[in-house]
């Protein structure tokens, strides 16, 4: 679903992202790096820009399609709108590129193609949606007319995303490059979105936001509410990760209000927890606990696992964040109840979360528990130091692996993960705080090792990655 994608349904949303570094300020440079011309993009596709359509789509050459009807030159000037073709040279010109003398009206496939552009905008079934695009694929409607088709190929693109068919939805996006000058004003926005949310699943979230402000900027009045307000929810997510806190909660906010007016209930739970990571990252931990706790309220009645598991994780992880150990257990065991084995990353850093909180409690037996779960886990699936290609996964399994020797007392090999595997990856997530959690409990080691120097340097780098939270945010 792209809820587990696109959406706050994965841990990584919050606090274990693998994004970039902080985005660049939105000054006006930024901006005109990735804007075009801001002009209105035609209403309908005229002549002139319709037989150039069909011309590259067969790719024909200006020289071929020309060819024993009137010189290339003159063909460039009607693809160019600059003169009309003689109704002589437009029957000889469709005759070559088969196509009718005029579009034809279609209003089944205009129905056809919405319906499956609705069906994408909030999905929660991905099989029902892979069935009707089996029923609809190859539609000879679908292709009758060029904005039917035109619509169709860039709604393709967030097909397959959602279905998570990601190299299919690059060959789509490069193969609709070509066509960008023949999208009305709307195909060209969501054409743009729908990079937003390619770009977002690469986990380049940088590149994602600027794309997704692009689509902002260029956005038809005539969108509906719900589709501005997804439009919203990315730019609030995508701001998440690029820890562009102010504006995470602005777009969160706005995309709200959209949502509980067009009553929207699993978007409406999504913002609500995007809303209170941008409370939890300002230092407001009792706008934060509200917000979570409509989510949750809201979400237990939707009865959406991923959604559940997200809530309950991220309200577990903001009380281990606040050193309430006991209830980041109650939440964090309760979030294991909604994912499924096939999530092994999530449920590992849910596991890392109990552990680290039953070790601060000192109750070493159960976080000894926890870890022979997560080996288990480790072990099943067969992962290495290098087999997890995602960097937030790679990150969760060094992290528990740290976790292990702690818990264990392995304070040479605690040591070693700490400094060369951990650290420097916290460090290019800026994930201060397990960075700081890490190095303090190291710091600890070496003075009780009466390594008094190097615990003054580690705590020192501790004490500099918490100093850190507030500076960034």
């Amino acid at each position: 679903m792209e809820a587990a994608i696109i959406v706050l349904g994965d841990l990584f949303s919050s606090y274990f992202s693998d994004g970039p570094r902080k985005a660049e300020n939105n000054s006006p440079t930024w901006m005109t790096e990735v804007l075009p011309l801001q002009k209105e993009r035609r209403a309908v596709m005229d002549t002139g820009m319709r037989l150039k359509y069909h011309r590259l789509k067969q790719k024909i050459s200006l020289e071929e399609a020309a060819s024993g009807i009137l010189s290339p030159r003159e063909l460039k000037k009607i693809e160019s709108e600059i003169k009309d073709p003689t109704l002589k040279d437009l029957e000889a010109l469709c005759k070559k590129l088969e196509i009718p003398l005029a579009p034809k009206d279609n209003p089944i496939g205009k129905v056809l193609v919405k319906n499956f552009k609705n069906s994408l905008l909030h999905p929660q079934n991905k099989a029902k949606i892979m069935e009707q695009y089996a029923d609809i694929q190859g539609h000879p409607l679908l292709h009758a007319d060029e904005d039917v088709e035109l619509e169709y190929s860039i709604q393709q693109i967030r097909y397959f995303i959602i279905t998570g068919d990601l190299e299919s939805a690059e060959e789509k996006i490069k193969e609709m490059e070509r066509f960008r000058e023949f999208m009305n004003q709307e195909q060209f926005y969501l054409f743009h979105k729908y990079n937003g949310n390619y770009n977002y699943i690469l986990n380049d979230f940088e590149k994602a936001l600027k794309t997704y402000l692009v689509a902002e900027k260029i956005a038809p009045h005539t969108i509906n509410a719900s589709e501005i307000g997804d439009l919203y929810y990315s730019i609030g997510i995508s701001s998440t990760k690029c820890r562009e806190t102010e504006m995470a909660f602005k777009y969160s906010e706005m995309a709200l209000k959209i949502y509980q007016q067009e009553f929207i209930p699993k978007r409406i739970v999504e913002c609500h927890l995007n809303i209170a990571i941008s409370h939890q990252q300002f230092g407001n931990f009792r706008m934060s606990m509200e917000h979570y706790k409509n989510a949750l309220t809201i979400g237990n009645k939707l009865e959406i696992d991923i959604l559940r598991f997200t809530t309950e994780y991220n309200i577990g992880y903001a009380y281990f964040l606040f050193q309430n150990y006991e209830l980041a257990i109650t939440h964090t065991e309760s979030s294991l109840k909604y994912i499924h084995p096939e999530y092994p990353a999530d449920i590992l850093i849910s596991y890392c979360v109990l552990i680290k909180c039953n070790y601060e409690l000192k109750n070493f037996n159960a976080a000894k528990e926890w870890l022979k779960k997560g080996l288990h886990i480790v072990e099943n699936k067969k992962i290495s130091i290098h087999s997890p290609t995602n960097k937030a996964f790679k990150e969760a399994y060094i992290e528990f692996i740290c976790l292990d020797h702690l818990v264990n007392n392995n304070f040479d090999e605690f040591e070693n993960y700490v400094l060369n595997q951990l650290a420097p990856s916290l460090e290019i997530t800026e994930n201060f705080f397990e960075m700081g959690y890490f190095l303090g409990h190291l710091g600890n080691i070496y003075y009780k090792q009466e390594k008094y120097k190097e615990s003054a340097e580690i705590m020192n780098k501790a004490r500099k990655a918490y100093k850190n939270i507030t500076i960034l945010f």
